[in-house]
């Protein structure tokens, strides 16, 4: 087009201004200072192949965006600024560019002008359209490398603390961004199935904003990956209220489940959280879908402590409480009866506020439970509590139904 040999003179003056104006409109300070002269340089780059590809009639289908535009938008990708900033860039500067092509074109009268302000805004809305794409990509695939270059760094420091190797405690705060000399509070974290892709990725990131929410201490929470469907948070804490955080994930609707450790002190207390917070999840995984959503291993610990002995909890279970631990729903009520039986000392009345029924109901059910099934509930009971527990827990342990 005549009018890209028309702009040649006048790209100068257009950068110039169109900095200026870019620096007004999206200030340096939300693209950090060191930034400004790979904008400067990336505007420049871009007014001229623009006036190259009009001046020579290019297709600006087929035009890659200047080396210099694809290293800002890599860079930008690396400081986490958001795409919308170079998007916004882009738009303005073709905005001014179009302005001042319009403005020679009618500039010069003559019987084609609306053919070629059409000819050119067609052009403009491809170009742009191309430099949007080619850039979002470029974009893109620079934020997910770099993302998984700092997610693997971040990786190998947690798993040398977890392991107790010799570690430059300093260079591991620093590539982690997380403290070690305070107390420390670890949590897995998983979607239950029916939760993929996007949806997935939304869970956890809303559950970790409420744990980090509901747990006091100084500082940030972080956050590892420990696969698709799962994330372990350490928190920086002393006290938290897990009965409020409990009442906030189920009020969330949110399908995740969250398995707390022991809070510990130091590196030592590091280890030892993130280990009991595993026990606790795979207690809870053991459970199935009877786990409640939150789970906190201090209240579980004789339970989580014994995953590794399944066989020996099926014999102590058999022994203890012989039919009674059927897999079905008239022995599974009957047994989460006795549970707050026991828990209750006892008292009748007690238990059929706990489980909201009639005080008769319950008299039926324990007469069932020492009659039908030989349960003694006025002697020494430790044994049968915690075997009313392994059944809670571990449901392999239940006798199938025949």
């Amino acid at each position: 087009m005549w009018v890209g040999q028309a702009l040649g003179p006048l790209t100068g003056s257009i950068t110039d201004d169109l900095i200026r104006v870019t620096e007004q409109m999206i200030p340096v300070t939300d693209i950090a200072f060191d930034l400004a002269e790979m904008r400067a340089a990336s505007i420049a780059e871009n007014i001229a192949l623009v006036q190259y590809v009009l001046a020579n009639n290019i297709d600006p289908a087929t035009v890659a965006p200047p080396a210099g535009a694809a290293a800002y938008a890599q860079r930008l990708a690396r400081r986490g600024v958001p795409l919308t900033v170079l998007l916004r860039a882009y738009g303005l500067g073709q905005y001014r560019l179009l302005d001042t092509a319009i403005g020679l074109i009618l500039a010069v009268p003559s019987a084609d002008q609306a053919a070629r302000i059409a000819q050119l805004l067609k052009f403009a809305g491809t170009y742009l359209d191309r430099l949007n794409s080619s850039m979002g990509r470029i974009y893109e695939a620079e934020r997910d490398r770099w993302l998984s270059s700092r997610q693997a760094a971040r990786q190998q420091w947690i798993t040398r603390l977890l392991d107790g190797d010799d570690v430059d405690l300093p260079a591991a705060e620093a590539a982690l961004g997380y403290r070690l000399d305070r107390q420390h509070l670890a949590a897995e974290v998983w979607t239950l199935p029916g939760a993929a892709g996007a949806d997935t990725v939304r869970v956890l990131e809303q559950t970790r904003q409420l744990i980090a929410a509901a747990i006091p201490g100084g500082g940030a929470e972080m956050v590892a990956s420990t696969g698709d469907r799962d994330m372990r948070v350490w928190v920086p804490a002393e006290d938290f209220s897990l009965d409020r955080l409990t009442d906030q994930i189920k009020a969330s609707g949110l399908p995740v489940r969250v398995a707390f450790g022991s809070v510990g002190g130091g590196v030592p207390g590091f280890r030892r959280t993130a280990r009991s917070a595993a026990r606790a999840k795979a207690l809870a995984v053991a459970a199935g879908q009877s786990a409640p959503p939150v789970i906190d291993f201090d209240a579980v610990a004789p339970f989580a402590l014994l995953a590794d002995e399944p066989e020996e909890l099926a014999d102590l279970v058999h022994r203890v409480l012989g039919p009674l631990a059927a897999d079905n729903a008239k022995t599974e009520l009957l047994r989460h009866t006795l549970e707050v039986f026991l828990a209750e000392s006892g008292s009748y009345s007690r238990t059929a506020r706990v489980l909201q029924v009639h005080r008769n109901t319950v008299q039926y059910r324990i007469q069932q439970l020492t009659g039908r099934y030989g349960i003694a509930v006025d002697t020494d009971n430790f044994e049968l509590r915690f075997a009313l527990g392994v059944c809670r827990w571990y449901r392999h342990v239940l006798t199938p139904p025949i």
